[in-house]
């Protein structure tokens, strides 16, 4: 059952996160360890900068909200991580994770504390139909 993880899902939170690293397209970030640095990341989600949507021992879906880089008035809702353990992928587990995602950024969006929202698609994920759930490209990411 999807929920909202809470303060007490950190330490599995973070061992998920670094199996998605694992998973991840860049190396150079595979021997980054800061745990302090996530820790205060996961606390500022929890204190309302954004939500966690949580399968226990599934997967996870991670986003935060932030200011524009055109204005720090106009915030977005930006996935910040999608991951569901291998042994779940092929199920409704990611679907449903995405699902609580956009319910909750249309939420944010009705309420207008947030103008638009995120999804992102690195080179190693599904081939996922976005423009299905809404999304249109606008953007594609480089790293060197």
């Amino acid at each position: 059952m999807i929920r909202q993880a809470t303060k007490y899902d950190i330490s599995e939170i973070i061992g998920m996160m670094k199996k998605f690293r694992a998973e991840s397209p860049i190396l150079d970030l595979m021997d980054v360890e800061d745990e302090d640095y996530w820790r205060q990341m996961l606390n500022d989600i929890f204190a309302g900068k954004g939500k966690i949507f949580y399968e226990e021992g599934k997967g996870l879906l991670m986003c935060m909200i932030m200011p524009s880089i055109w204005s720090p008035q106009v915030l977005v809702l930006h996935e910040l991580a999608w991951y569901v353990l291998p042994e779940h992928r092929h199920t409704t587990v990611g679907y449903r994770l995405v699902k609580a995602y956009l319910n909750y950024a249309e939420q944010l969006v009705k309420s207008e504390r947030i103008r638009y929202y995120t999804l992102n698609k690195m080179v190693s994920s599904p081939n996922l139909k976005y423009e299905k759930l809404g999304f249109r490209k606008i953007d594609e990411i480089w790293i060197q």
